[in-house]
């Protein structure tokens, strides 16, 4: 180690400006809960007064999750060669000597299994029934590497940022399994997909050369593109549904009408991807962080809709 590490440098690593991807399942779970619990809506004839604690514990455990998933994907990326030196994806600590690969799959490991002891934690304040959507969470990012390398990575982050936490996050402060909460986790989870859709599309060169089959290398780049266009556009549609015909309360038009606010980020980003020319990945180069922002309001929007129309 050319360099001392820094408490900076291992925060760094854990890639913390992605964590609005998993922290907004919870969040907006938390306050669609809050918003059924004051307009009476019917979760289940079992369910029972909000566990807002166990609300704020899911987001945690999510988070050190997330956090032990991307440190665990960077090092088998950098043991399969994907993430060399100049690579265009930016995660550059274990290629420039920053960290040796078996600390960051080490440090990984830790924050799973701290993330895992939290949920634990969880199904001792409510039930082990729903242990098998730990197991997922745990299981899912440890794949990820796999699944990305076959297409499949796309599937793995809908379920892990969208899906499962919203499902769970419900389960454990209701006690019941409120179905339709994953068809509102879609929204903004097809927006989370859209970051990955992004970072893939723009390394189809570096992915081809590393062996891996990602959607845009089968797709090709124009059916790529306008993938993207519908992982965006679709979520204002499936919300215009949801606050025009599934709850029928007048409260809901705060969500639309916040989520609506943030169609100007969506058209910059689909703007980018249109404009960009095939050659040239760098014309989508920073395309994944866009995305992320767009991702990060919308989510935010979305839940202080729901968690004003609490009050109305």
């Amino acid at each position: 180690m050319s360099n001392p590490r820094t408490l900076k440098d291992w925060f760094i690593a854990l890639r913390p400006w992605s964590f609005s991807t998993s922290a907004i399942p919870v969040i907006a779970t938390l306050a669609f809960v809050c918003f059924a619990s004051h307009h009476d809506i019917d979760l289940g004839s079992s369910a029972s007064a909000p566990d807002y604690a166990n609300g704020f514990l899911s987001l945690l455990m999510i988070m050190l999750l997330h956090g032990g998933g991307n440190l665990v994907s960077d090092y088998y990326d950098h043991v399969r060669r994907v993430d060399l030196p100049g690579c265009p994806n930016g995660v550059h600590w274990i290629s420039s000597g920053v960290f040796r690969p078996r600390e960051i799959l080490v440090y990984g490991l830790l924050l799973l299994a701290i993330g895992a002891a939290v949920g634990v934690l969880i199904l001792f304040r409510s039930d082990i029934e729903v242990l098998w959507i730990g197991v997922l969470a745990v299981a899912l990012p440890l794949g990820y590497p796999w699944l990305k390398a076959h297409a499949l990575g796309d599937v793995d982050i809908l379920l892990c940022f969208a899906v499962l936490p919203a499902l769970g996050t419900c389960f454990v402060m209701t006690g019941v399994y409120y179905l339709p909460v994953i068809f509102l986790s879609l929204p903004y989870g097809l927006l989370t997909v859209s970051i990955l859709h992004a970072n893939n599309t723009r390394d189809r060169a570096n992915d081809r050369r590393a062996g891996l089959l990602t959607l845009p290398l089968i797709l090709g780049w124009q059916a790529s593109r306008r993938l993207y266009v519908a992982y965006l556009v679709v979520p204002y549609l499936l919300v215009l549904f949801v606050m025009g015909f599934y709850f029928g309360h007048s409260a809901t038009i705060l969500c639309l009408l916040l989520v609506l606010l943030t169609l100007p980020v969506a058209v910059r980003n689909i703007r980018a991807m249109m404009t960009a020319e095939a050659e040239d990945e760098q014309d989508i180069g920073v395309l994944d962080q866009m995305s992320a922002q767009l991702q990060l309001v919308f989510g935010l929007s979305y839940s202080l809709g729901f968690a004003l129309a609490s009050f109305v």
